[in-house]
């Protein structure tokens, strides 16, 4: 039995997620392919178009074996963690032999070279990043100077680098590279370069999309454009009309009321969240409520849009530092939980509660009280990001889904 993982937020599951699953049946061999998907929100820290489950749903119909979740803070959190605690779930199956992810390079060799660099960090490369941050660059741009200084220094084009580094399924890529070296895991990695649509396309203009594309004909209605780049399976599942998808904006006031109630003390708590970062949306709260303004308000040079975002997404489900750093100490994941599994998949989902090393949830409500603490916290969060993303669909009675929804079979 030949498993491949695949790690992703099919938001939606569109016509490029169907390539890779075809590559992976049938120029990998795999019997089976897991999916970890993200929950109800993205690693930008937006609602994703469609609930967990409803994407669970998606992914079955259209082939993939078996969805397990990405946990909620590392689904929202930065490439590196959310790259870590994606690899550490696999590795934690005790079955998957192999994890296939799309480049846009789609060079393997090339790839390791980087990601073998960025965890030696040699003295040039930690010299390069200190400076570049104190200039006042972003973490992230700052890395990738100092990483794109070191490689020139060994031969490597600096423009041909830079074009690697700009590119988000080329930094996954790395980061899933170093994940495996961290965890000493022997998952067998392999890449398939992205096949025409670009990630920032906004424009559906070919059967294989991007995600970004397909949410934009979606909010204006163009269902039959949207309807040419997905199987037809995931298709049918799709919310179709704009006012079903969660409403971010509504986010403004629940974030100026969670910034009243709380001590600054409290806010400084919150996991990955800087202190000054932390000061500026305090501050910024205080003069509007409205999200769009506060966002370009706060995002600067050193704090992307999308770090902005991911802050007000753990501050409204008050992830804390001190619960985050005990899970550090279970490499991130203290259990492993099946959202969805296609029938002809059961031997795979037998497979993985006789090798996984840790506990398998299939229904919630039966286990929560008997896991350890650091999975109690960790569910607590993923329940309370449930209730929000209802709170954003204006649907309260599906805020204890968690609960309610058993795993779903196909």
């Amino acid at each position: 039995m030949h498993v491949t993982g695949i790690v992703a937020e099919y938001n939606p599951f569109h016509n490029g997620h169907l390539y890779q699953l075809t590559y992976c049946k049938k120029q990998i061999g795999s019997d089976f392919v897991i999916a970890v998907m993200s929950g109800h929100f993205t690693q930008r820290g937006l609602p994703s178009i469609a609930d967990k489950f409803t994407r669970t749903q998606m992914a079955l119909h259209s082939g993939i074996d078996l969805v397990l979740e990405l946990p909620v803070p590392f689904a929202t959190a930065s490439a590196e963690r959310f790259s870590e605690a994606a690899v550490s779930l696999l590795h934690k199956t005790g079955c998957t032999h192999t994890l296939s992810f799309g480049s846009e390079v789609g060079n393997l060799e090339l790839l390791q070279t980087i990601a073998s660099t960025l965890s030696k960090e040699t003295p040039l490369f930690s010299q390069t990043l200190k400076h570049a941050l104190q200039q006042g660059e972003s973490f992230p741009r700052a890395r990738q100077k100092a990483l794109i200084h070191s490689l020139t220094a060994l031969g490597f084009s600096p423009c041909t680098l830079e074009k690697i580094l700009e590119s988000p399924n080329n930094i996954l890529g790395i980061e899933y590279l170093r994940a495996l070296t961290k965890w000493e895991s022997s998952i067998i990695p392999t890449t398939l370069k992205r096949e025409i649509a670009d990630y920032h396309q906004t424009v559906i203009t070919a059967p294989i999309a991007s995600a970004t594309a397909i949410r934009q004909a979606l909010l204006a209605s163009d269902h039959t454009s949207i309807s040419s780049c997905m199987p037809p399976s995931s298709f049918f599942f799709l919310p179709k009309e704009p006012t079903a998808l969660p409403q971010w904006d509504d986010l403004g006031s629940l974030l100026q009321y969670k910034l009243m109630l709380s001590q600054k003390e409290d806010l400084y708590s919150i996991w990955d969240v800087p202190k000054d970062l932390m000061h500026s949306i305090y501050n910024t709260f205080s003069q509007t409520i409205d999200l769009e303004t506060i966002l370009t308000a706060v995002t600067s040079k050193t704090y992307t849009r999308a770090t902005v975002q991911r802050a007000f997404l753990r501050l409204l489900l008050d992830i804390k530092k001190i619960d985050m750093l005990s899970l550090e100490t279970h490499d991130w994941i203290p259990y492993i939980r099946v959202l969805g599994c296609r029938k002809t998949a059961f031997p795979l989902l037998k497979k993985l509660t006789q090798k996984a090393s840790v506990p398998i949830i299939t229904n919630l409500s039966k286990v929560k009280h008997t896991l350890s603490p650091e999975a109690q916290k960790l569910l607590t969060y993923e329940i309370r990001a449930t209730q929000l993303y209802y709170y954003l669909c204006k649907k309260p009675s599906f805020y204890f889904q968690d609960y309610t929804q058993p795993f779903i079979k196909v």
